[in-house]
């Protein structure tokens, strides 16, 4: 039988050797870099007087990386029926189960490089553009900071992923199920403050895309809706995406393969 590592590296290098991988790297790389660039010698007022500040600036590009992954996702699987070579997958030794854990794993390791470069050519580009500060109290704090930024937004990509990974089993077209997975990450958010603006908090706090941002019960901001607590927001994200992965693996234990 093929061990569980043994198809995690394949699917791992199927992701590494396609070209849009390289492409979609280098894109956060250039975007950081046109960011320092724009807000040290463009954008003077109000630039950043530190690598640590600008380091902090560059997480709202994470939707970036969330973009990334739910392109890999929305595609990892539905390809394979596109291309033909689920066949091929399929024929060896070895459980459905094992392969969309393969995948999965992939998938979140795809995403933890992203943010890896991210926060290298955030750290990077800040110390060549803007001031170092030495003081080790205060890069300690702000590593502490970023890692907390990082590791929430981490959650709520996971999900989301395995979002796109159950339209991508459901689907045998990448173009659907990673335009429908991009659709859904832009109408949730659309979709919540529609809630937020009618007063739909009676209900809009067991929404999911709601949840999925949990930097309010650690950085001191309110959360989107009343009553919504960390307890109550991990419950909500914990059921969906346990849902989320029993479809897809329904979805993809059952299929037939013509």
């Amino acid at each position: 039988m093929i061990s569980l590592g043994n198809l995690y590296r394949n699917e791992l290098m199927k992701i590494m050797d396609r070209t849009r991988t390289i492409v979609m790297l280098g894109l956060l790389i250039l975007v950081v870099f046109l960011l320092a660039l724009g807000q040290r010698w463009i954008l003077v007022a109000g630039a950043p007087v530190d690598l640590w500040e600008f380091a902090a600036g560059c997480t709202h590009l994470l939707f970036i990386v969330q973009l990334f992954t739910l392109v890999v996702a929305g595609d990892i699987i539905s390809s394979e029926f596109g291309w033909g070579t689920v066949k091929l997958l399929l024929i060896r030794p070895v459980s459905r189960t094992k392969i969309l854990l393969s995948k999965f794993a992939a998938v979140i390791t795809f995403l933890l490089l992203a943010m890896a470069v991210l926060l290298i050519a955030s750290l990077l580009f800040g110390a060549i553009f803007f001031r170092w500060t030495p003081e080790s109290g205060k890069a300690l704090s702000a590593l502490k900071h970023l890692g907390t930024i990082y590791g929430l937004y981490g959650v709520e990509v996971i999900v989301m992923a395995s979002l796109a990974l159950m339209l991508s089993a459901a689907f045998r077209s990448s173009t659907l199920s990673v335009g429908l997975s991009v659709f859904l990450f832009f109408a949730g958010a659309f979709l919540t403050e529609m809630l937020k603006a009618w007063g739909g908090g009676s209900w809009g706090k067991y929404l999911l895309f709601a949840n999925l941002d949990l930097t309010p019960f650690f950085l001191g901001y309110d959360p989107p809706f009343p009553g919504m607590t960390l307890g109550h927001s991990l419950t909500v994200i914990a059921v969906h995406w346990i849902l989320f992965y029993l479809i897809a693996w329904w979805t993809f234990a059952k299929r037939d393969v013509q």
